[in-house]
């Protein structure tokens, strides 16, 4: 009768008699097999039969299951010896309830399942006394390409070491290379190559039929006639060089995806390969996949390195382009808040001293996010300084603004709205271009105001004929006036629900100055998204006149 045997984790080295029911496991006390290890989900698989063969099935857990550490997809049929892994909880199917034997002929991991080699021949040779001192040269091979494969992760330096001592342990083959595929559904690359009489730098032919079988199926190929083989019958490589034995075995990963493979031919019709070398070459190709495997994990992992610090310099360049500091305005408040989705951002604000003792205050939104969209910030924080400080009136700044950005001969474009303050007689001059206008609270009142809203023009950068006008109005003591990106009004809820204008209106009408607006207003988002990862740079620049003291 089938069984499992649990061989880690808190219930090592329990067992269960399968039979023909279906058995539950995970932590809840109601399945049939409970695992006490924390990590395991409350029911977290099941092992069902049909009569004939027995499946394991994921049953929505939070790890997700894996056989023969593959994560399984749906229903996976189970061999004899496959390991069952629930989180890290280990289980070992047992076809049979002859376990001990089993266990020690077998050995742990190696399972039932069938052999990838698709075509075999039986052994004709038998073993003599000579047979030991014979293999001898055939193990010190095998010796130096695991000393090899451990000595480097250059896998230009380690692979044409391997196929030489490929060579050695398979003397009768005449040609042979060593293709690996960079990105998975990439084209094969020579990694290393040669004959029975050296290197070369020249790959041999291979037969597309062969390596498409190979690569595609996860497969081994061996014939001892590829000449008359009605599997390559097609192939003009096989037939023109008329190779007589040809052994293909995929390099295979540690997700069980072929990352190349090894390709020996033999043109000798009296020294041809035999199935015993097809297994010799596929137990290689299984090492030596694990080290391309890692190499490539190492590269991949070397590149999101130096692309860690290339977003770190930029995210300090960044840095620099946006106030150090809030300006002192004397009667007034600033607060701001910025914070990109990712390690840089396109949203941009920016405070400008003008000659005559006035303040810009300005905030920028460029399309995106991201690298990219930190480049043309830069450009418009470069841009919007020059502008303001050259063109008395605030509409023409923004004009002149929107012509040098127009120049671009890429396609963007970037909302931005402007505010002058006059902290002398108190008033403030707003140029609206495509952003949401600014939010003023009048103290008075208690009233929420956008600035503007009438005289709002087209984003920058679409048009450089485009016309920009300006909106002017006082602002009494305690008055506020806010501007935001819309990483704010859009962030959504776990439930996919966006903040919205009019909740931010909201805290705007209930929040006293600056610095306590954007205090409510940062809560109030982090109460609303609950953690969702934020999908948008989210800005935020908030001043407001002092109230008079109390007489």
């Amino acid at each position: 009768m089938a069984r499992i045997k649990i061989i880690s984790g808190a219930n090592d080295g329990e067992s269960y008699d399968l039979g023909d029911r279906e058995m539950l496991l995970g932590r809840h006390p109601e399945c049939q097999v409970t695992l006490k290890d924390s990590t395991v989900s409350r029911r977290h698989a099941r092992i069902t039969t049909d009569g004939n063969a027995y499946y394991v099935d994921d049953v929505g857990s939070q790890h997700g299951t894996r056989v023969n550490g593959e994560l399984i997809r749906g229903p996976e049929r189970l061999y004899d010896r496959d390991e069952i892994q629930i989180s890290q909880v280990k289980v070992l199917f047992l076809a049979s309830s002859a376990e001990e034997s089993s266990s020690e002929d077998l050995g742990a991991g190696k399972s039932g399942r069938p052999s990838t080699v698709i075509a075999s021949l039986d052994v004709l040779a038998e073993a003599d006394d000579s047979e030991d001192s014979a293999s001898a040269p055939r193990w010190r091979a095998l010796l130096d390409i695991t000393r090899s494969l451990g000595a480097s992760l250059d896998l230009r330096q380690i692979l044409p070491k391997v196929l030489d001592n490929v060579f050695r342990i398979l003397p009768q083959a005449s040609r042979g290379c060593i293709m690996i595929a960079r990105q998975p559904g990439e084209d094969l690359i020579p990694y290393a190559s040669r004959t029975s009489t050296g290197k070369t730098n020249v790959p041999p032919t291979i037969s597309r039929t062969i390596s498409e079988k190979v690569m595609s199926e996860c497969k081994a190929v061996f014939s001892t006639d590829a000449g008359e083989d009605e599997r390559f019958s097609a192939s003009e490589s096989v037939l023109d060089l008329k190779i007589h034995s040809v052994l293909c075995a995929p390099l295979v990963g540690v997700s069980d995806t072929p990352v190349g493979m090894i390709h020996l031919d033999a043109q000798d019709p009296a020294h041809q390969f035999t199935s015993n070398d097809l297994d010799i070459l596929v137990n290689i190709a299984n090492l030596v996949g694990q080290a391309v495997d890692h190499a490539q994990l190492h590269e991949t992992q070397l590149q999101f390195d130096r692309r860690e610090r290339d977003l770190e310099t930029a995210r300090q360049v960044q840095r620099h382009f946006l106030p150090q500091e809030r300006p002192d305005v004397p009667g007034y408040q600033i607060a701001d808040y910025y914070k990109p989705a990712d390690a840089v951002g396109g949203d941009y604000f920016g405070f400008t001293r003008l000659p005559d003792g006035q303040l810009a205050i300005d905030v920028g939104d460029v399309a995106g996010h991201g690298v990219p969209a930190a480049l043309l910030m830069a450009r418009l924080c470069s841009e919007t300084r020059y502008c303001l400080v050259t063109d008395i009136i605030p509409s023409d700044a923004v004009q002149s603004l929107n012509q040098e950005l127009s120049k671009q001969t890429f396609s963007f474009f970037i909302t931005f709205a402007l505010c002058v303050l006059d902290p002398i007689r108190h008033e403030l001059t707003v140029v609206n271009a495509g952003h949401m206008p600014p939010l003023l609270r009048r103290a008075a009142s208690g009233e929420v105001i956008e600035v503007g809203a009438d005289i709002s023009s087209p984003p920058l950068g679409i048009d450089p004929s485009i016309s920009y006008q300006q909106a002017t109005v006082s602002l009494e003591p305690g008055d506020l006036v806010m501007m935001y990106t819309d990483g704010i009004s859009e962030c959504p809820s776990p439930d996919g629900k966006r903040y919205g204008v009019e909740r931010v209106h909201e805290i705007v009408a209930a929040s006293g100055d600056a610095e306590d607006l954007v205090a409510k207003l940062l809560a109030d988002v982090q109460s609303f998204t609950q953690d969702t990862p934020q999908e948008d740079d989210t800005c935020i620049v908030a001043f407001s006149r002092n109230a008079h003291p109390p007489g």
